[in-house]
């Protein structure tokens, strides 16, 4: 476990009373998208000192901005599950093996390997304690709040929030989407190169307008993290920082004072 010069539970406390149900600060047609943000991916089993710096970006989205439409995925893994290097005897995390496609049983692809993460009931399951709290004193109110679990069939892994790996089986997010009227994500999370990837790719292949959050994705270097940005921008996928987004998404308080200028 990685050790912190701040503990992470009181820097989600710290600006606790900030998060308000109902905010001036509406983005239509924008759903808030949150990535695997969970315990074994900040400091559990697959934990990088690198990711504890976007939780404050995340809070700040969701303290001061109002959405139609939020929906936070989560890795849910059966203990046996096909990414797991314990599922494979003498691999280790940083393998790879080839696995058959679940419905095409001639078909292969490469499967990383990892440390056990995320299993259903443990704490490295759960949404990190600031979002989650946040997003709790959101449900009910102004916004849906979707929480999507993905990666359950132990036969096949789960980058995407709408999909598995092979396309076997889809989430009900597409559905929830057009449902809410939404066009455009806004994606912040965990991890770039990984579920952040895979979720915005989808996105792109599913029609909708995706903004990256740059200072609220995180993985385990600079050098991974900015080979997926440019990766995602050549998909089509629009990366910006979060004072350079709020800026070129003005909230109707920002409006009025520019037109009294």
């Amino acid at each position: 476990m990685w050790a912190y010069s701040i503990p992470i539970s009181l820097l989600a406390l710290s600006e606790l009373g900030h998060a308000v149900p109902y905010s001036s600060k509406v983005h239509k047609n924008t759903a808030l998208a949150i990535i695997d943000v969970q315990n074994d991916f900040i400091n559990g089993s697959l934990g990088s000192p690198r990711a504890p710096a976007i939780l404050p970006k995340i809070y700040q989205l969701l303290d001061n901005h109002e959405w139609p439409f939020i929906f936070a995925s989560q890795d849910w893994h059966p203990r046996d599950h096909v990414s797991f290097a314990s599922s494979h005897p003498g691999k280790l995390s940083g393998d790879s093996v080839n696995e058959s496609f679940v419905d095409t049983p001639t078909k292969m692809e490469t499967q990383a390997l990892y440390a056990d993460h995320c299993v259903p009931e443990t704490w490295g399951a759960e949404i990190e304690f600031g979002v989650r709290t946040r997003l709790h004193l959101l449900e009910g109110y102004t916004t849906p709040v979707n929480y999507i679990k993905k990666a359950q069939d132990h036969r096949v892994d789960s980058y995407s929030a709408f999909a598995d790996n092979q396309y076997h089986r889809f989430t009900t997010l597409h559905s929830e989407l057009s449902l809410h009227g939404i066009e455009t994500l806004v994606v912040t999370g965990l991890i770039t190169n990984a579920c952040v990837r895979g979720t915005s790719i989808d996105g792109i292949k599913l029609g909708y307008e995706v903004v990256l959050i740059e200072d609220a994705t995180e993985t385990l270097s600079a050098e991974i993290k900015a080979a997926a940005i440019e990766e995602l921008v050549g998909w089509g996928v629009q990366v910006l920082n979060l004072t350079d987004w709020e800026a070129a998404n003005p909230t109707p308080a920002k409006l009025r004072r520019r037109s009294e200028l």
